[in-house]
């Protein structure tokens, strides 16, 4: 028995490393193709790229996640196959956030002074990588604050500036949460609720203001225990991400944590969706009413909450493609297609 035993133990022992300590992305089917997961020293701390498209010749999308220090990583299989096909699509896990976070992690370096300083490193990293001159920029929520920041101060590095779920005025948002849940609940039939910082999530959930087709976390939870580019000690590390940030995140810049900056030298583009109460609409839209750029495009996608790139994949695609013919000069334009989003790059043409 000992014989057969010892060669099945060892067999279950190198399932469980593989399942705690693998991380891998899956391969995308075409000539020019990448699929990279890959750590980059950046300013002295190990942060983690996640790099997918058809072609690397395409434009690069740099996608900068919300929270702070939610990643978006462990989510981008289940929503960007359609945008490989004409971009190479980039996920950063910032300092302190996903794959990047570790224990040792000084609390010093976690300001937003660090963090543009950081983005720098990673898009000139992309820019000589991709053979690049500009990258796409699209942040969702605190993204939305942090890549106004970024594009405010180095329109040179980018084509256009996206905002998903867009910050207006974070002073504001939790007296508009408020009303917007009391709303809904009485919309429902049912009595307002007494809220609170240890229910308020819960409720945005539950009145549909963060996933419009879900009343829990349970999507995007289920969603990132699929992503092969996370291991379980990443997503018992996704949790600590937030925490920490909350903890130690200095606004070490003028004005602080208040609205972003509404100057821009580049085209900017706000997506909402209609149902969003974590970053309320109406907030949204009177910082973009503010907004002087070279251009300016809202769009508000009726079905979605505040992932409307996740609960709307193909239409985000469609969007993203729009930005594309807009600010880059293709020959000939880039046509939209809601195509359906296999789990393999088998979609590539």
């Amino acid at each position: 028995m000992l014989k057969y035993a010892m060669p099945v133990f060892g067999a279950v022992m190198l399932a469980v490393f593989w399942f705690v300590f693998k991380s891998y992305t899956d391969p995308i089917v075409a000539r020019n193709s990448v699929a990279t997961l890959e750590a980059l020293s950046v300013n002295n701390d190990r942060q983690w790229l996640l790099a997918r498209g058809c072609n690397r010749s395409n434009p690069v999308i740099l996608f900068l996640h919300g929270g702070p220090g939610m990643p978006a990583m462990f989510t981008a299989h289940a929503f960007q196959r359609s945008l490989e096909r004409d971009f190479v699509v980039v996920h950063w896990d910032r300092r302190g956030a996903g794959k990047s976070f570790h224990a040792d992690l000084d609390p010093a370096t976690m300001t937003m002074t660090q963090m543009l300083a950081d983005a720098e490193v990673v898009v000139e990293h992309l820019r000589a990588e991709f053979n690049v001159e500009k990258v796409m920029l699209v942040g969702h929520s605190h993204g939305t604050y942090f890549g106004a920041l970024l594009a405010e101060a180095r329109p040179d590095l980018f084509h256009a500036y996206v905002g998903v779920g867009q910050i207006g005025d974070p002073s504001r948002e939790r007296a508009v949460q408020d009303v917007i849940i009391s709303e809904r609940y009485l919309a429902r039939g049912e009595k307002s609720p007494v809220i609170n910082s240890s229910n308020r999530e819960t409720l945005l959930f539950d009145i549909g203001g963060e996933i419009a087709s879900a009343r829990s976390l349970w999507p995007l939870l289920r969603t990132g225990l699929m992503a092969p580019e996370y291991n379980m000690r990443d997503v018992m590390n996704v949790a600590k991400g937030p925490q920490f940030a909350q903890a130690h995140l200095k606004y070490d810049i003028s004005g602080g944590y208040g609205p972003p900056p509404t100057v821009f030298d580049i085209p900017v583009y706000v997506v909402m969706g209609a149902q969003d109460a974590v970053t309320p609409v109406g907030l949204a839209k009177e910082w973009f009413d503010d907004v002087t750029a070279p251009q300016k495009t809202w769009a508000v996608f009726e079905d979605a909450a505040h992932f409307p790139y996740f609960e709307q994949p193909a239409a985000f695609a469609d969007f993203m493609v729009r930005v594309l013919n807009e600010t880059v000069a293709i020959d000939p334009p880039v046509k939209t297609s809601a195509m359906p989003i296999p789990r393999l790059g088998l979609h590539c043409r």
